[in-house]
């Protein structure tokens, strides 16, 4: 690994190093601008260098490179079929480039008290949700209220998060509660086992998904356990509080390698956390753990990777027996960090079996791992979703029909813009089925 890359190298927070290596990269991102239309930063960057005559980025100062930064939601796309990668002579890897530069700003005094206070609270995202569904009817009051109120600009003040965009609710019972209380299941033909990882977006929030998830798999002869594992740290990451990731992926690995190692793969089913559990986690710990870490990243799977993994097997049967609810099209958003983990469009092939029309969305929403919903990001993020949601609007119309996403954050972007209600793919494969919803 590089010092680009390598979060234990001497030189990754080096505010020298770091700013040199960022004028290296945006010098050859200039002289491809394949990735302008992904995001803000490219834009930002490459407005900035047609300014300069010779147009290199060793002219930029800290803060025009700090903008571009600032602009950089971590949706990874750059990173996919870039031409200048890593193995390439050029090395590029932007999104690790971006987590090293917001790291080496947090740790040389370059981020700001408000953006400390959103890190802290985003990065508790356990501790949050633990108290927020023990008080969810009080916590969803403050979440529920209209933008821009006093309620929503209290909480702003408080906590950093945006006062203006709609934020996902709690619910009034943890999802691992749920499967704890619920009536063990005795199935005919037990297929596989597996062991699902909730995070927290699902085990505080979006309960459902792992209701219908539980449900499908057991269908399909698939027994299911809850890990133990705690929020997959992409808060952390994310801010730059490269320590406090490395503690967590740490007890993260620990957990999930015992998981595997007690013959059940990891099921992850949103796409941000199963991102960092195989992309990241393998950086972070100690060399000790790396193996460990490695081991994960092998076993550890989307929800819809996992199931069209067996059923393009020669020795499973999946059950292809849609008699429910149908949708005779699909509006599907496929997340980036589904995309960037360059696994194929298995939610879209799943659903696909039930006989619907998918039509695919591949435009960002700019709410990777809660960076759109910090306030200090509020415009950027604010014209990220909005491109979002036009090319939502402009393919539902075309066909109507059900929306999807794996994504709930994005998801919860669908709701706030729009009047559709975007369910996650296992969702659609759970009323075709015929299994009633939860709600």
């Amino acid at each position: 690994m590089t010092p680009v890359d390598d979060p234990n190298h001497d030189l990754y927070l080096d505010e020298a190093a770091t700013r040199s290596e960022m004028a290296r990269v945006f010098d050859v991102c200039n002289s491809c601008r394949r990735c302008v239309d992904l995001c803000s930063s490219f834009p930002t960057l490459f407005e900035m260098l047609d300014r300069f005559d010779d147009h290199a980025a060793g002219n930029m100062t800290p803060a025009q490179q700090d903008a571009v930064v600032d602009a950089c939601f971590q949706c990874t796309l750059c990173s996919v079929g870039c031409p200048h990668g890593p193995g390439t002579d050029d090395a590029v890897d932007m999104p690790r480039l971006m987590l090293r530069a917001t790291a080496m700003q947090l740790d040389n005094g370059h981020r700001g008290t408000r953006d400390k206070i959103t890190a802290q609270f985003l990065g508790r995202a356990d501790l949050v949700g633990r108290l927020n569904t023990r008080t969810a009817a009080a916590a969803n009051k403050v979440v529920e209220a209209p933008a821009g109120s006093w309620l929503r600009r209290l909480h702003s003040r408080l906590t950093g998060i945006t006062a203006t965009r709609r934020l996902p609710t709690y619910a009034t019972e943890r999802f691992s509660t749920w499967f704890a209380r619920r009536p063990r299941i005795t199935m005919q033909k037990k297929q596989a086992s597996v062991t699902l990882f909730p995070t927290c977006l699902v085990e505080y929030q979006a309960t459902d998904v792992g209701k219908d998830l539980v449900k499908v798999y057991e269908r399909n002869g698939i027994e299911c356990g809850v890990s133990n594992a705690k929020c997959c740290g992409a808060p952390w990451l994310h801010a730059g509080e490269v320590d406090r990731f490395a503690k967590l992926a740490a007890h993260n690995v620990a957990t999930l390698a015992d998981e595997v190692r007690s013959g059940t793969p990891i099921v992850v089913p949103q796409p941000t956390c199963s991102h960092v559990v195989k992309h990241h986690y393998a950086e972070h710990v100690p060399e000790s753990s790396r193996a460990d870490a490695e081991l994960v990243a092998a076993h550890t799977y989307d929800a819809a990777e996992y199931l069209m993994m067996l059923h393009r097997g020669d020795d499973y049967v999946l059950d292809t027996d849609f008699t429910g609810s149908v949708p005779r099209t699909i509006t599907y958003h496929a997340p980036s960090h589904l995309r960037s983990q360059e696994t194929g469009l298995t939610s879209r092939d799943l659903m696909r079996l039930t006989g619907a029309r998918i039509a695919v969305i591949q435009q960002s929403a700019g709410i990777e791992s809660l960076w759109g919903y910090r306030a200090a990001d509020d415009t950027i993020a604010s014209d990220q979703a909005r491109r979002f949601i036009s090319a939502v609007e402009r393919v539902h119309a075309q066909q109507s029909g059900a929306v999807a996403g794996d994504c709930h954050l994005a998801n919860t972007v669908i709701a706030e813009h729009t009047e559709l209600v975007a369910v996650h793919p296992i969702q659609i494969i759970a009323r075709a089925y015929g299994i009633p919803g939860s709600s």
